[in-house]
């Protein structure tokens, strides 16, 4: 059902709240607010392949699900399509004790990040394609939906062949292919929720969802 033009006068007001605060906590972090939207370099949504554009997940959203997750030094967290870093920068101001890394392969959002995450030693930007790395060193992902369908089955066969040790991750935005996960070998489901408003505040004009999962390449069928 479509909002009403009240719910809709609602929701841009609480989009312009919520940018406001992004934007503060973006110059605070990282000097340039990383609020604006980039394209995708590919992407076909009839097909259910390519790559989903960089837009910033609000902080306060952020917030709610790292609450669920505990990083410690010992892990090395990597986000898949980190975008401009926003991730990063939220894990930065909550003083994350862990390496932060981030892989784009869009070339725009990831001048932006690698502009601003230059000045903290934790933080590291690669530009390049998330199917070609070697996810071995990493024990914390974090993926802001950042494949379509086709892609996003695509990339968990690539990446269950290489991995030779658990790893948690957290898939932000997961309604619309976080199902894929759902029996597959190896993988197990930890947390879900679906966030609509937080601190009275209405986070998308639809409601999102987020999933936390553990996967153990031991358990994969052979």
């Amino acid at each position: 059902m479509k909002p009403n033009i009240f719910q809709r006068i609602i929701i841009k007001i609480d989009s312009s709240i919520l940018r406001i605060m992004d934007e503060a906590t973006d110059k605070k972090i990282c000097g340039q607010s990383l609020v604006k939207y980039v394209q995708s370099v590919y992407r076909d949504d009839a097909k259910g392949v390519g790559m989903t554009g960089s837009q910033s997940t609000h902080y306060i959203v952020l917030k709610r699900i790292f609450s669920h997750i505990t990083l410690t030094e010992q892990d090395n967290f990597l986000d898949i399509g980190c975008g401009k870093g926003r991730v990063l920068a939220y894990l930065i101001k909550a003083h994350a004790p862990c390496n932060l890394n981030g892989i784009e392969i869009n070339e725009i959002a990831y001048n932006v990040a690698q502009e601003w995450t230059k000045k903290y030693d934790q933080a590291t930007v690669m530009l390049g394609d998330a199917f070609k790395l070697d996810y071995n060193p990493y024990t914390v992902l974090f993926m802001g939906r950042p494949f379509l369908p086709v892609t996003f089955l695509q990339f968990l066969e690539a990446f269950e062949a290489g991995l030779n040790h658990p790893i948690t991750l957290i898939y932000w935005v997961d309604q619309q292919s976080g199902f894929l996960l759902n029996g597959r070998p190896g993988w197990k489901k930890k947390y879900g929720e679906k966030l609509d408003y937080i601190k009275g505040l209405k986070i998308s004009g639809t409601p999102q969802s987020y999933s936390i999962w553990t996967y153990d390449p031991s358990l994969r069928k052979k």
